[in-house]
């Protein structure tokens, strides 16, 4: 059920309608049902799973807390449990595979068994939040009471699939909103559901094809320099929209039931430094590697090298979080690289202030993200290089006709969503508190369900998945 489908918005609109009128004792429990409903349209066996495991971490938690000895043990032992389903459904035959060829490469015959399993959804996303959870508790965070708003918080549908990654000590208190949920918020929800979709469906699934079409050429044959800047100009703003735009309507979503998902985005493509770049981009991500795996290897409190080597690690990690593939690994040892160096640069040399060194530090780093996102993009490292040479080698090529036509669209289509943008920004909706406060509810579903059809009804026919749903 995507975000982008009639399905969603019937699904939103009715879940909202129950629980809105549902007694505000039995409003978490729907929510729990709505989310596995909502997961179980993907997959009845893996939200079986999902629901296993979400036992397990409620469980596991109360371990963690009640252990008055070797706590770090037992945390460990329980996160290694959560890591062991990740690696199996994500890790096992890329780990597999990449020592075959290694055994092979030295002469010997190694064929260790593979296994042929679908990868969840979400996996990578709630995992980390299981991961949190464990690990704060051991810090001296309490449990979460009930398993009812844990469960919301380990399956709730908004952002199971592609996060946010959510902190449950900000998530389950907020839950307390479900008896009255605040009507300003539930308008911002609205607002955000429509920019999401704007996002996604008219400017994400209208440069999707422009970027695709380019390395489909790249099989077969050279691409030009421009041809290969305008593939990756297009995957650059793709990836944004589009997972921006799922992030929007996730928050929106939530919103509609009075919880408040932090923003995932801060205008990344505005960044004037590497480090300001991934302090905007998927905010939640970056801030959980930094929490879960930066600081507790020393952070940036021991010696500069300590310090360079646990940003190399943290982000080769994170490069592998995204897949299982040796070009996110790259990708994230390509990241590594590049904050150590802008350390590095932080410790001995200081550029002096002003509008040319903003300037320079902006176009440096939008440079640097369009770069690595070729590394990101690659099916293989030989595809990667194939257009690092089109970019950086100039020789002719065409742009095809199909290319100008959707980049046109793309832009008419940016300067309609910066409109609409501005437009609800300012809307006050003074017509909203007239409402009788019964009404106000179903107005509102109306209201979600005719943006979502308009929006749909207007799209490039592609039917695009969100990017973020492969990790």
């Amino acid at each position: 059920m995507l975000f982008n489908s009639l399905s969603y918005a019937l699904f939103l609109a009715v879940t909202w309608a129950v629980v809105r009128r549902a007694p505000p004792g039995w409003r978490v429990h729907l929510l729990v049902l709505a989310s596995y409903w909502f997961y179980a349209t993907w997959s009845a066996k893996y939200a079986a799973m999902m629901f296993a495991l979400a036992v397990m971490n409620y469980a596991f938690g109360w371990l963690v807390f009640r252990a008055t000895t070797h706590r770090l043990l037992v945390t460990w032992l329980c996160v290694s449990v959560d890591l062991a389903v990740l690696g199996v459904f994500k890790y096992w035959n890329f780990f597999v595979g990449s020592v075959t060829s290694s055994v092979e490469v030295m002469g010997a015959a190694w064929r260790p068994p593979l296994v042929d399993l679908v990868l969840p959804l979400g996996i990578s996303f709630f995992t980390f939040e299981f991961i949190h959870y464990l690990v704060d508790i051991s810090r001296g965070s309490a449990p979460v009471e009930t398993f009812s708003k844990f469960h919301v918080f380990a399956a709730f549908f908004p952002t199971h699939i592609a996060g946010p990654i959510k902190r449950f000590q900000d998530f389950v208190p907020s839950l307390s909103a479900l008896a009255s949920p605040d009507p300003a918020l539930a308008r911002d929800g609205l607002r955000l559901i429509v920019v999401g979709l704007v996002k996604k469906v008219l400017l994400a699934d209208t440069l999707g094809p422009i970027a695709d079409a380019g390395f489909t050429a790249l099989a077969s044959r050279p691409l030009g320099t421009l041809e290969a800047w305008t593939t990756m100009l297009a995957f650059s703003f793709q990836i944004y929209f589009d997972f921006s735009g799922y992030t929007d309507i996730a928050r929106g979503s939530a919103a509609l039931f009075g919880l408040w998902i932090p923003p995932n985005f801060a205008g990344p493509y505005l960044a004037t430094s590497v480090g300001d770049f991934w302090r905007r981009w998927h905010i939640s991500l970056s801030s959980w590697l930094r929490d879960y795996v930066f600081i507790p290897l020393g952070g940036s409190r021991r010696t500069l090298p300590l310090t360079l080597r646990n940003l190399l690690i943290t982000m080769i990690l994170g490069g592998l979080w995204h897949g299982a593939a040796w070009h996110f690994v790259v990708w994230g040892a390509f990241w590594g690289v590049v904050l150590a160096v802008d350390r590095l640069r932080q410790a001995f040399v200081r550029f002096p202030g002003g509008a040319v060194t903003l300037v320079f530090g902006w176009l440096t780093t939008q440079l640097i993200v369009l770069f690595g996102w070729v590394l990101f993009r690659a099916g293989n490292m030989a595809e990667a290089r194939a257009m690092f040479a089109a970019m950086l080698f100039p020789r002719p090529g065409a742009i095809t006709a199909s290319s100008l036509v959707g980049g046109a669209v793309a832009a008419i289509a940016a300067a309609v969503a910066i409109s609409l943008l501005l437009g609800l920004r300012d809307c006050r909706h003074t017509w909203w508190h007239r409402l009788p406060n019964p009404i106000q509810p179903v107005v509102l579903g109306v209201a979600v369900a005719l943006a979502l059809v308009l929006t749909v009804v207007m799209a490039p026919n592609t039917g695009a998945k969100f990017i973020y749903f492969q990790f």
